[in-house]
């Protein structure tokens, strides 16, 4: 056994305490020695971490000063139109519609007050109940509703979002308008705006035309002349409080509307009134497809009256068909028959080739050297007839024996000359000239049917302005309808009215006139006759072309004529198409001539005739 001896354990204890002080005294920090190294894994260095610390700090301070420079100095401008654009709000100034009014100042297309309710969806959105609780667009959706007839639900889509105007509803009354008014929703507000309306109803309402519900003009004179009518929108820009309201001394642009420029028609709408009555009535009793009366002056070309049947009412343009809504006046094509027969006996006059009382043996029917037959209306033995009598009888035969006298471009060139086949002066939506082909172009029958108004076409119009042109001495005036153009203030400036050209001489128009008389007072036109003045006219019954083409379907009545006959002033055409009880111009359209002309004629105050007519003899013995 080994025993260790208590002297060694003490010098081994005194040594390990030395060496312990040792140690402790060689980690005290000492004055850095030059160029020594810090020993790997000691404590950080205060200084370059305080140097870090401003470095960072400095960084932030110039990012934030460059910031700062940049809002102030760069994006100024930019943020202001910002903040400019998020209160400007765009309202458009519609312009009202230029005003259509007759020849005596009567309102006949006019402009009507309404509201429309427009929104700034950003202020409903602060709409609170009646106890301080916030229920925005849904709320409003909800008491709008009523008022307007309509379901929250379908509302709430324009009442929701951020936009600061919005139109929700048009078309309201001021009713309508005070009781969303009284909801007092923030945001909500009313503009005024007009729409087109008719005063005198369907007086005048084919010539009108019509405004549909988009406002874009789609017949008649609305159509026509809708460029200068619709005048030019304008529009205001503003600046908006948090309530809507306009800022009074914010920023602000005015762009002022021009209102349309409006019309003066030649149109007399007492006489249109009482025309429109009787064609109606008329059309009605004869089951005719449609009817139409035309009253021009003699002299200017003012067509005092374009009355049809059926006609449209504008404020209501789909009680009726389509094809009724516009004016066949100008439209409508029909052979004239043989009130064309007026044409024939001017050309010949004209010419030297026969007078009134030039003798005709009159066959009941007769055959062309190209073998086609011709025929009156009626089987009668041969007639001992004046070409005064041809005419007071209508006969065709005798029609075409005087007129084949005429080459066939005289033929065609005098029918030219009383305006078939030219475009008619007049501008209508769809108007024409009728149909009136080369004469190299007829064939062999229609190289004679041309003389009394068949294988060719013309308007309503067109049969009116010829008539006209020999009561007013053998020269055409161009037919007017729109006299003159009014601005916003009442001012009316005239439209020139075109220069006449002369067709026949006075003296070949005179001895028209007499044999037109002839007619009425002994001929086929007695029935047009009008108590108190001379007249004079010619009937026409003509079988009308089938609609799907090829053959006939039907006839077209008509009567044209002109008074009083010592001194024209008007000339009056009633056409009926497709009559099926009476077809005969004589008796179907005749006596309405007789009315509406004596009716323009007292109107007018044209004193009765006092003079005594001198008559062509009818027959030759």
């Amino acid at each position: 056994m080994t025993t260790v001896s208590p002297q060694r354990r003490t010098s081994g204890a005194a040594s390990s305490s030395r060496s312990s002080r040792t140690s402790s005294r060689s980690l005290r920090p000492g004055p850095p020695r030059s160029g020594a190294r810090r020993p790997a894994g000691g404590p950080p260095d205060p200084r370059r971490r305080m140097r870090l610390l401003v470095l960072a700090a400095v960084i932030v301070l110039l990012v934030i000063a460059g910031k700062l420079v940049a809002i102030q100095g760069m994006d100024t401008m930019k943020l202001a139109q910002e903040a400019l654009d998020s209160r400007l709000v765009t309202k458009p100034l519609p312009a009202a519609r230029g005003v259509i009014t007759g020849a005596d100042g009567t309102v006949l297309a006019d402009n009507a007050m309404r509201y429309r309710v427009v929104v700034d969806q950003q202020n409903i959105a602060r709409y609170t109940d009646a106890d301080g609780e916030l229920i925005g667009a849904w709320g409003a959706a909800q008491a709008m509703a009523g008022p307007l007839d309509t379901d929250p639900g379908l509302l709430l889509p324009e009442l929701a979002g951020d936009r600061l105007w919005n139109p929700v509803a048009e078309g309201l009354t001021s009713e309508v308008w005070n009781e969303i008014d009284a909801l007092d929703i923030p945001g909500v507000s009313m503009e005024e705006y007009s729409i087109r309306t008719y005063p005198a109803g369907a007086v005048g309402g084919n010539l009108m035309g019509f405004i549909g519900t988009d406002g874009q003009a789609l017949a008649g004179l609305e159509l026509e002349y809708d460029e200068s009518l619709q005048g030019r929108d304008g529009e205001q820009q503003y600046e908006r409080g948090l309530a809507g309201d306009m800022i009074p001394l914010g920023d602000s642009n005015l762009v002022p509307a021009r209102n349309g420029t409006g019309l003066r028609l030649t149109i007399d709408p007492t006489i249109q009134y009482y025309a429109q009555q009787a064609i109606a009535d008329q059309a009605e009793e004869h089951e005719a497809e449609w009817a139409s009366i035309v009253v021009e002056e003699v002299g200017t070309g003012r067509i005092l009256a374009a009355a049809e049947a059926p006609s449209v009412d504008p404020n209501h343009p789909g009680a009726v068909d389509a094809d009724d809504r516009g004016s066949r006046i100008f439209t409508g094509m029909f052979e004239p028959g043989s009130t064309a027969k007026m044409i024939t006996a001017a050309a010949l006059i004209e010419e030297g080739l026969v007078t009134p009382t030039t003798e005709f043996t009159v066959p009941d029917r007769w055959t062309a050297p190209n073998g086609e037959e011709f025929r009156d209306s009626s089987a009668h033995a041969d007639q001992q007839l004046t070409f005064a009598g041809i005419l007071m009888n209508s006969s065709n035969t005798g029609t075409i024996l005087a007129g084949d006298k005429l080459s066939l471009q005289q033929r065609h060139d005098y029918m030219r000359d009383f305006g078939f086949g030219e475009d008619p002066a007049v501008e209508f939506p769809g108007s024409t000239g009728g149909i009136l082909h080369p004469y190299d172009e007829w064939d062999g029958r229609t190289k004679y049917t041309v003389m009394f108004g068949q294988g060719m076409s013309g308007t309503a119009l067109q049969t009116t302005s010829a008539f006209a042109t020999i009561a007013n001495g053998g020269v055409r005036m161009p037919s007017q309808l729109v006299s003159g153009m009014v601005d916003d203030s009442g001012t009316v400036t005239p439209v020139p009215q075109g220069s006449g050209q002369r067709v026949v001489s006075e003296d070949t128009a005179e001895q028209v006139l007499s044999m037109l008389e002839a007619t009425v007072a002994e001929g086929t036109g007695t029935n047009a006759a009008v108590p108190g003045y001379r007249v004079g006219g010619k009937t026409g019954t003509s079988q009308a072309p089938a609609d799907s083409g090829g053959g006939y379907d039907g006839y077209t009545a008509s009567f044209v004529g002109v008074a009083p006959i010592e001194d024209p002033r008007i000339a009056v055409s009633v056409t009926l198409q497709r009559p099926r009880k009476g077809y005969y111009g004589g008796s179907a359209a005749a006596p309405v001539f007789s009315d509406v002309t004596g009716f323009t004629l007292r109107h007018l105050r044209v004193p009765p005739s006092t003079t005594a007519p001198e008559l062509p003899p009818e027959e030759w013995n």
